[in-house]
């Protein structure tokens, strides 16, 4: 009893069952670890870059107003809405003060377009416009948008230069202004390598030369759908598409098993079928002796095996009600002992002599047995 529960422990059925829990085990935690790897590419790739900052170089005199293009490379996604807005660092100088508004224009334009050589002639204002020698077909989106820098009147400006003095002797302050002017909202652009915009060409269109410190465009990503989803609840977007990405493999795994398993395991399957039929067959073909009579090879009596084994106690009942004659001749009950015990002795390697052992003799020896410790007698 107290080995009992190792037995079944470390039974075949229970080692098999550790070793398939073992290897279910280890395929999971394998899978879990594709699934996050998997999740974690498909975030890189489908969400995309959420600001995008270019610098603009402006170029003065080479045209009637300073210009400058901007690569954009492969940052912009198509399919995507993008907010496109500028920033312009400008000092508060009394010429920016003075030329009042002026207008920002901005074109993106696609990979088909190759920008001119720099030239090395005198720079000439009699140049037309860069953005008048553009084909249509090359420009993807335009917008104009005017800026102006903040107006501050002399009572409210005097108070704040006097108590930033400190900051402005040390080099922490300047007195300059950043300008965000929004260029466009939810610009999106067709699938295709030539809807994609690859350079930003931005023209300062003003009456006087704007004087600026630093000029640059910014996209940024307006998400919608998944993609906000993704970007803005993402431990729990991970969790749903790690658990989602894991059962999809657990599940093409158990049916790749399965099929691995039917077309792999068939021949076997085929050879325990045929053995068990041959077993069959050969259980078929045996005779059956029951049926077939037999004689004692000393008394010469006829030995017939019974096709069915009685109980004792009805055979007792029996052999008590039936009065049995003695033929001439006949030996007693002890001579049939005898010889029953003899073709026992001798039945080793003949079909006769093992007839001969049945449990039809057996029985009858053993009536006349009991018969005769009651103190009947057989053929009275």
């Amino acid at each position: 009893l107290i080995l009992k529960p190792i037995r079944v422990a470390t039974s075949k059925p229970a080692r098999l069952t550790y070793l398939n829990s073992l290897l279910f085990m280890i395929a999971s935690s394998i899978l879990f670890g594709l699934a996050v790897i998997a999740y974690i590419l498909f975030y890189i790739e489908y969400i995309p870059q959420i600001g995008i900052e270019r610098v603009v170089h402006l170029q003065y005199g080479d045209g009637p107003h300073p210009y400058g293009i901007a690569l954009l490379d492969s940052s912009i996604v198509h399919d995507q809405a993008y907010d496109i807005s500028l920033s312009l660092h400008v000092p508060r100088s009394p010429t920016n003060l003075a030329a009042g508004n002026f207008m920002l224009s901005l074109s993106l334009l696609s990979p088909t377009y190759i920008p001119p050589a720099p030239s090395i002639a005198p720079p000439s204002t009699q140049k037309p416009a860069l953005s008048a020698t553009i084909p249509s077909s090359s420009i993807l989106l335009t917008s104009r948008r005017p800026a102006l820098i903040p107006y501050r009147s002399c009572v409210v400006s005097l108070p704040a230069r006097i108590l930033s003095m400190p900051l402005y002797l040390l080099g922490l302050k300047y007195e300059s202004e950043v300008l965000d002017i929004p260029m466009a909202e939810s610009a999106t652009f067709q699938r295709g390598y030539k809807n994609t915009p690859a350079r930003a060409l931005l023209e300062m269109q003003a009456s006087s030369e704007v004087q600026v410190y630093d000029v640059r465009v910014h996209f940024t990503a307006r998400f919608a759908g998944l993609r906000w989803l993704m970007y803005n609840h993402r431990i729990i977007a991970f969790m749903i598409f790690t658990t989602a990405f894991w059962i999809a493999e657990m599940v093409f795994a158990a049916l790749g098993w399965l099929a691995l398993r039917t077309y792999l395991m068939p021949k076997e399957e085929v050879v325990k079928e045929e053995e068990l039929e041959r077993v069959k067959d050969e259980d078929s073909d045996e005779i059956d002796l029951s049926d077939v009579p037999r004689t004692s090879p000393r008394s010469g009596q006829p030995l017939r095996r019974p096709p069915a084994v009685k109980d004792e106690d009805t055979e007792d009942s029996v052999l008590d009600d039936t009065d049995i004659p003695r033929v001439a001749g006949e030996p007693d009950g002890e001579e049939v002992k005898e010889e029953l015990t003899s073709v026992v002795g001798s039945a080793s390697g003949r079909v006769d002599s093992a007839v001969g052992t049945s449990f039809s003799e057996s029985s009858i020896s053993a009536g006349l047995a009991r018969r005769r410790s009651r103190g009947g007698h057989v053929g009275d």
